[in-house]
């Protein structure tokens, strides 16, 4: 039943959004250990399948109009391709109690960041079970095209990966929540590894990132605290960009183990051009331009300027 065509595809994902692009595309399989992706018109249902655990082909149902199938008779994988996910929220599927899932992006991993383990699996799902086997798995690679599995315990952040377009290497990053998830890229995926006793009835959707206004409070020292707390920020989005009058100095601190990391800048011309400030006082160096810099509750995060360990910092 590959009535519309059989292609090949160096990744699953692929394949699933060529079945995407065809209204009449119900499913499609997707071969293990090779490319080959099959796009079917009328293979809708479970009991039509050939139902042989290790078959060489995986088969995928597609559901449309954002209804994810409540009655999966199998304990595999859910796929989502998640469009246009700069610096958007994902929003926990309908019905789902595991909190355990992927979001891949077709960009590359980290570069010798494989410490858990090399090996070789059939197919992405396997590998991906491979990492949910390791609590100190944060993320694993799978390669284009082969069946390279990469886990890591250290890639934790699309900023540490290579971040090419076309890489032969997927990169999957493992996340423990929904609340909140905020997703960097455009070109990603979302994997759910579930059991058939937690079945979505409805797939996950993406929303623009939450906005809280900060809260300000004037303390003894003749500083004003501004209170920024649960919110996630996309790469390269404003924190704060406030007014004040009379600025002689800034204080930042991280009171938890979520390390924030960027630039810290200031402008005497209403915005026209900014100029970094420099750490004074429980960072280091001393006297360095906050152009980089790492604010973090515990002490590992890593830039040119660091305000580690919950220290409030003056800039």
């Amino acid at each position: 039943r590959n009535e519309l065509g059989i292609t090949n595809k160096p990744v699953v994902e692929e394949c699933a959004a060529a079945c995407d692009a065809l209204s009449t595309c119900v499913s499609f399989e997707y071969k293990r250990s090779s490319t080959a992706c099959q796009l079917s018109s009328t293979c809708d249902r479970f009991d039509l399948t050939l139902n042989e655990v290790g078959n060489s082909y995986h088969w995928y149902l597609k559901v449309n109009d954002e209804v994810a199938i409540s009655e999966n008779p199998t304990p595999y994988a859910y796929l989502w391709l998640l469009d246009d996910l700069n610096g958007r929220e994902v929003t926990s599927p309908a019905g789902v109690t595991s909190t355990n899932y992927y979001i891949g992006y077709n960009t590359g991993g980290c570069v010798g960041r494989n410490e858990l383990l090399v090996t070789t699996k059939p197919v992405v799902e396997e590998c991906a079970a491979e990492c949910d086997k390791l609590s100190a798995c944060v993320s694993f690679e799978y390669k284009r095209e082969a069946t390279n599995c990469h886990l890591s315990s250290t890639c934790n952040d699309l900023s540490l990966t290579v971040n090419e377009v076309g890489n032969s290497y997927m990169w999957y990053e493992r996340a423990n929540s929904y609340t909140g998830h905020a997703t960097t890229g455009g070109n990603a995926y979302l994997w759910l590894m579930e059991t058939p006793t937690s079945s979505p009835t409805m797939s996950p959707v993406t929303l623009e990132p939450t906005s809280i206004e900060p809260t300000c409070l004037r303390d003894g020292n003749g500083y004003i605290g501004v209170t920024q707390s649960g919110v996630k920020y996309a790469l390269n989005s404003a924190v704060l960009e406030k007014c004040y009058s009379g600025l002689v100095g800034l204080q930042v601190k991280n009171s938890n183990a979520n390390a924030w990391a960027g630039s810290i800048e200031t402008s005497v011309d209403g915005g026209v051009s900014y100029t970094p400030m420099v750490c004074k006082d429980n960072c280091t160096p001393v006297g360095d331009s906050t152009a980089s810099i790492v604010v973090d509750g515990d002490g590992n995060g890593d830039r040119a300027v660091k305000c580690l360990n919950g220290d409030t910092c003056t800039l």
